[in-house]
């Protein structure tokens, strides 16, 4: 016997005690015909065999289908009722654009279908593109489509350009066009964009395309029309393409600095406090504004934005905005800033402009221990990370050389003075250094000591290693010579020196290596300007045996190491290099290579100590 839908009926619970609901049935459908049993059954999964014979499915399960298949049928009955003709065309646009977009469907099957799509969809695209299940449907086909449909799709919609920016799904389709359309349909986006720029930037989804036309896609006359808006309503409807930078506008209008700076202020305050703070366009126009406000208006400025600092690093404009913060901020400005940078600090050392911020920060605050407890520690904890990477390292050794031109390019140190006598900054720069890396030292001396060979093995790491080992100060620097030392006065293994030789130089010693050469001869060298021991070139001497010294001695370079280590005129580390070379004379006169023969020259003229 079937079972129709229609058969239910409906039975509505009644109250009853907790004995009768024990012995009734917990069912609330009576099927007419059947009475139901006073135990339910214990229920059987479809397929499962029961006494050789496959398990059917019990009435719950068949009422449960029943429930879902009527809730889908009244879902299309509601969808129709609300828009007959606009549903079922969505339906049909919907299963061809199911085809369309698969990657494995072939280029001339892509066009064949975009066209019986657009000849589906023709004249009512503005009615489908701001739907939430068609606008992709309309991103598709003009992603996919030829030409002449991308033209005919485009020129369809584009009245609606504005009200497209401001949609949900529909600002996807400009994306769309942007990426995709050709010269004249984005420069029409464009257009219709110009007037209504800083409305659409106020706005969560519009903000999104005035970004992506303004960074990606319009050329430097453009990008000035669009930016002007900023400056005074008169650039909404009067465009001057003279003016392309507030400064332009100030140097042209001195006489409306004041209107400029309060329109400026009225129309980024908003943006800011809605949280849509990440756009270039939006960077750009508040390190203008900074650079030129008065010193009131500029800590209100700061004051809104300290929050947001974190959030705008990531280009040019967003980074010299996070320096100004942190140069004129107050102590609590800095501070919300320093707790903002929590969890980030080693995604901002990576940062192309952002990396900037952080040698800003150690200029300037004097809460050295704020610092070091929420940035530096930091660092150090992923040091992996930052000390190989083109733009890490350079924050690595900014903290732990200061603005020495070896370390840090004297453009960047020319951007940094920028921020020299602040009024919020009371300490010297030379103490605040000295403290950062008095709270530096034992992290990065540690890394060193766990894991000397990584530092060795790779040339970009050796340059931070000769500064670690040059700059940080405490008793864990003994250690660090020590393992250091401990590495290069033993013998290459074979991979090693596959790594390290060339076609035109076979390396079998570590000193060899032309990075780790130039990594220890600077730190023999440094050796001199040291007050007090520990002594690297002692460590060195220390762990290196005759063998090792042997094969030094019949290179070039570990010769000179040899030679360097005598020149330091250090007495401890004079004895000890006579010693290891006591019984090593005639070997090293044999030797043809000059860094020998001036270590034997040098030697003539020492006597034991």
């Amino acid at each position: 016997m079937e079972v129709d839908n229609e058969d239910f009926e409906v039975v509505k619970p009644s109250k009853k005690s907790k004995k009768n609901e024990e012995t009734e049935s917990s069912s609330d459908v009576v099927i007419p015909g059947f009475s139901a049993p006073k135990v339910a059954p214990k229920r059987k999964h479809e397929g499962e065999e029961v006494n050789g014979k496959k398990a059917k499915k019990t009435v719950g399960e068949q009422t449960n289908v029943f429930k879902k298949k009527e809730k889908e049928a009244l879902k299309v009955e509601r969808k129709t009722k609300e828009n007959e003709n606009r549903y079922l065309l969505s339906v049909k646009a919907k299963k061809l654009w199911e085809e369309l977009r698969r990657e494995d469907t072939t280029k001339e099957r892509q066009l064949s279908i975009s066209a019986d799509l657009y000849g589906l969809i023709k004249t009512h695209a503005a009615e489908l593109v701001f739907a939430h299940d068609t606008a992709r449907v309309i991103e598709c086909l003009f992603e996919k489509s030829s030409q002449d449909i991308r033209d005919a799709l485009f020129n369809e919609l584009k009245s609606h350009t504005v009200n497209l920016a401001k949609s949900q799904y529909a600002h996807f389709y400009l994306m769309k066009v942007l990426r995709h359309g050709n010269k004249e349909q984005r420069n029409y986006v464009i257009t219709a964009l110009s007037g209504k720029v800083v409305f659409l930037m106020k706005h969560k989804f519009a903000s999104k395309v005035v970004e992506t036309a303004y960074n990606d896609w319009a050329n430097a006359s453009q990008r000035a029309l669009l930016s002007q808006e900023f400056y005074g309503p008169e650039f909404k409807l009067f465009k001057d393409e003279s003016i392309t930078t507030l400064s332009a506008a100030l140097a042209k209008h001195p006489e409306k600095r004041e209107v400029f700076l309060k329109h400026m202020n009225q129309a980024i305050e908003p943006i800011i406090a809605k949280g849509v703070f990440n756009h270039s366009l939006l960077h750009r126009l508040t390190n203008e504004y900074l650079t030129h406000c008065n010193e009131n208006e500029r800590s209100e400025m700061i004051q809104s934005l300290r929050q947001a600092v974190v959030q705008v690093l990531h280009t040019r404009d967003g980074a010299r905005v996070g320096m100004t913060c942190i140069w004129y901020g107050t102590q609590k400005d800095r501070k919300d800033i320093i707790k903002s940078f929590k969890g980030h600090v080693t995604k901002i050392c990576l940062e192309e402009h952002g990396h900037m911020v952080l040698m800003a920060l150690f200029d300037s605050v004097d809460d050295t221990k704020l610092v070091a407890k929420a940035i530096v520690t930091e660092i150090a904890t992923n040091w992996r990370e930052i000390a190989v990477h083109e733009h890490g390292r350079k924050v690595v050794m900014y903290l732990l050389a200061g603005r020495d031109p070896k370390f840090t390019h004297p453009q960047i140190i020319d951007i940094l003075k920028q921020g020299d006598g602040n009024p919020n900054s009371k300490k010297d720069m030379e103490t605040r250094h000295k403290e950062l890396l008095q709270y530096a030292s034992p992290s990065w001396l540690e890394a060193v000591s766990h894991e000397p060979e990584m530092w060795l093995k790779d040339s970009k790491n050796c340059l931070v290693l000769g500064s670690i080992l040059k700059f940080c100060v405490g008793e864990e620097l003994q250690a660090a010579f020590k393992a250091v030392a401990s590495v290069i006065g033993n013998p290459l293994d074979q991979d090693l020196r596959n790594a390290f030789s060339s076609s035109g130089e076979k390396v079998q010693y570590w000193v060899e290596q032309s990075a780790v050469h130039m990594t220890v001869k600077k730190l023999i060298q440094f050796d001199k300007l040291r007050t007090q021991p520990p002594y690297f070139s002692q460590a060195i001497i220390d762990e290196v045996d005759s063998d090792e010294i042997k094969g030094w001695l019949s290179c070039n370079r570990g010769s000179f190491l040899l030679v360097g280590m005598v020149e330091t005129e250090i007495d401890s580390v004079i004895q000890a290099v006579l010693e290891k070379l006591k019984n090593l004379r005639k070997f090293l006169q044999k030797q043809t290579n000059k860094g020998s023969d001036i270590l034997d020259s040098k030697l003539a003229k020492l006597e034991p100590i």
